[in-house]
């Protein structure tokens, strides 16, 4: 039987491997450049020229890097699958050792699942994550930035908090996000005990009925929609003051009203006021006060 003639029979070898791999090469680094750039070009068509940037632009960035990392991942995935294969099967060992020593970037990444899969909080929300509080200004596979706020308050601090997406698989993720317009906010007026503590109670309350008239129909609507959204009821919005005792034998005048978050402030103004001109215009004087002229 006669050889078969082929190019090795004449020394003759192949290197399609060699030029294989070189394309790869190629193909990755031109997709690689294409992702990028097109990236670049959409951030910058959202951005345009603000310099303060709206939830809405910064939830379309978010977007577009995911959408530039998955399509990066995807596409390295496929133009070297035979290499990832051949490189995974040959050194479980070494992944293996990586996995273990790589513990917190894998939960980092895990956490970033999490929160995706739970729709727990975006961009713009404001959350509440352990001790940390703030607006949520970028998210990234493994980081979540904050816009430090105060927790009672609500007013940005101007701290920036870093934190690790891993927080996510153990810690409780508070949104108040619909307190970016609105409150239901509580404050206490401490008095000594004295006569009229029902009348001067119905007093702090009728204030604050009048002081929440400007805005209360916009209130009402906007509780019916958070209700509606959430599907739960929400406590009466209506202004509402209690009397209640200390462990100190004093009186506390417990107020509580749904209102606009700037609006606060003044709500409390209004119920002190009321008190006291109240106060004020009784016969009786707290201990250790002086009439006035």
């Amino acid at each position: 039987m006669e050889p078969v003639l082929s190019p090795e029979t004449f020394g003759v070898t192949s290197d399609l491997g060699g030029v294989s791999v070189g394309a790869k090469v190629i193909a990755t680094a031109l997709i690689l450049g294409g992702i990028l750039l097109g990236r670049y070009l959409l951030i910058l068509l959202v951005r345009r020229r603000a310099q303060i940037l709206s939830d809405r632009q910064r939830r379309a960035i978010l977007m577009i890097r995911n959408a530039a990392s998955v399509a990066l991942l995807a596409a390295i995935v496929i133009v070297w699958s035979n290499e990832l294969e051949a490189f995974i099967f040959s050194i479980a060992a070494f992944i293996f050792a990586i996995v273990v020593a790589s513990k917190e970037v894998i939960m980092c990444f895990s956490g970033g699942l999490v929160r995706s899969a739970s729709g727990a909080f975006t961009v713009g929300d404001w959350i509440e994550v352990g001790p940390h509080s703030g607006e949520v200004v970028d998210i990234t596979a493994t980081v979540t930035q904050l816009q430090e706020f105060d927790r009672i308050d609500f007013e940005h601090t101007g701290k920036v908090i870093t934190l690790p997406n891993s927080v996510f698989l153990n810690t409780p993720v508070v949104n108040h996000s619909f307190r970016k317009r609105y409150i239901f906010h509580e404050f206490v007026i401490t008095a000594e005990p004295h006569p009229g503590t029902e009348e001067l109670r119905a007093t702090i309350e009728a204030a604050l009925v009048e002081a929440v008239k400007p805005f209360e129909e916009v209130a009402l609507r906007y509780r019916s929609m958070l209700e509606h959204r959430n599907g739960i009821a929400f406590p009466g919005g209506e202004p509402e003051v209690r009397v209640r005792t200390t462990d100190f034998a004093k009186f506390r005048y417990e107020a509580r009203l749904f209102c606009p978050r700037e609006q606060a402030g003044k709500m409390e103004r209004a119920a002190m006021k009321a008190f006291l001109a109240f106060t004020d215009a009784q016969e009786w004087k707290f201990v250790g006060t002086q009439e006035r002229n």
